[in-house]
């Protein structure tokens, strides 16, 4: 099935579908969050087209097996050092490749991926944080940066879709686009298809499976596929940060999508489901979407950071909400040790106490955000 500029919601029965995190990862990660630079870039005070260099470095590559494959795609960094919401790295690296060079920070909040919380209020679901799960974020980040797209979702045993699907990916590496997919590389996280080698094989970039710098052929069915289509002018750099202003403001107050809790209703939703769970399956769950809320809120301090200047009256507020959002940040990391973690608690479920620790921690931040969103108000 092809859905151009919109997504269906996938079968979220991915609880399971994402590689278990000891808690020596936990520890790397909060290492790297607590040294993320906190970068200010100069403001520019009137409208303007957005700097973006855009020299490609992509280049194809054809063998004599017929392997083909894209030069010039940077190196997935890894978890814990800032880069957790995978599918927004991923573009980050296709787009350098391409030429148009914007920061993972300015994706995050191009797409709102820095300021949302989402909680699914039916199952434990490790794709809370998934941009394409829920309230899908696809429109606002490729609107964001300046280019079309195309979603395509596939059964492996729907043979005429899934042919379609191979003829798809191929077709955007002949043209020297790589492609964004999930589950590549299990666990179900995204990654990049960079070429391929039949009609069957591909070869992609993934945090898993040793292929992070080194394209490696896929072991595992592209779940989900999102396809590069036409490239548009980025939008004018005054109007993309205002945008990412109030598309925070508006995901903090959002209404439900489907069963998805949105915003300050997520973080409400989290807490009622943690005061009255009873399987111990729901830790890997929650376990990311805590991290996975931490990487968000980093990127959003470091975001609004560069862009204060930007502001002129509006600065302080600025200023003032990335303070609050850096606090929140501090309060879940010192809160993390408190968070069970499935090398911790295989297959036995975590004390009462650690899960009111946790809701204790989680309404918190919720209120520090109350604080960040009223400051944003302000700034506009």
């Amino acid at each position: 099935m092809i859905h151009d500029h919109q997504i269906r919601k996938p079968a979220t029965n991915r609880a399971i579908g994402r590689a278990s995190w000891g808690w020596s990862r936990a520890f790397a990660r909060i290492f790297a969050l607590c040294i993320a630079p906190l970068i200010v870039l100069g403001g520019c005070p009137a409208p303007e087209a957005q700097s973006v260099r855009e020299r490609s470095r992509a280049s194809l590559v054809r063998d004599d097996s017929g392997e083909v494959r894209i030069d010039g795609v940077g190196s997935i960094v890894g978890f814990a050092r800032g880069r957790d919401c995978t599918f927004i790295h991923c573009l980050e690296l296709v787009l350098g490749a391409l030429g148009r060079q914007l920061t993972y920070d300015e994706l995050m909040a191009a797409g709102g991926m820095a300021f949302r919380m989402q909680f699914c209020t039916e199952q434990w679901d490790v794709g809370n944080s998934d941009p394409l799960v829920g309230d899908s974020r696809l429109d606002d980040v490729f609107s964001g940066v300046g280019w079309q797209y195309e979603v395509r979702i596939v059964r492996r045993d729907d043979l005429a879709e899934a042919d379609a699907l191979n003829r798809a990916v191929r077709r955007s590496i002949d043209n020297g686009i790589p492609v964004l997919a999930a589950n590549v590389m299990p666990p179900e996280d995204w990654g990049i298809i960079t070429g391929y080698r039949s009609d069957t094989m591909f070869l992609c970039r993934a945090y898993n499976g040793g292929a992070a710098a080194t394209d490696l052929p896929a072991t595992g069915w592209p779940t989900a596929v999102v396809i590069l289509t036409q490239r548009r002018s980025p939008p004018v750099r005054e109007k993309s940060r205002v945008d990412a202003i109030r598309r925070a403001i508006s995901l903090f107050e959002m209404e439900p999508v489907g069963c998805y809790a949105q915003g300050s209703r997520a973080f409400e939703a989290w807490c009622e489901e943690l005061q009255r769970v009873e399987d111990p399956a729901y830790v890997h769950a929650n376990f990311w979407t805590y991290v996975c809320l931490i990487d968000a809120r980093a990127s959003a301090v470091r975001y609004l950071r560069s862009v204060e200047k930007d502001f002129e009256a509006g600065q302080l507020h600025i200023s003032a909400a990335a303070d609050l959002y850096d606090r929140e940040v501090r309060l879940l990391l010192d809160a993390m040790p408190g968070v069970p973690s499935g090398s911790t608690f295989e297959g036995r479920m975590p004390p009462q106490e650690m899960r009111n620790s946790q809701v204790e921690a989680l309404r918190a931040a919720m209120r520090l955000e109350e604080q960040a969103v009223a400051n944003l108000k302000k700034a506009l």
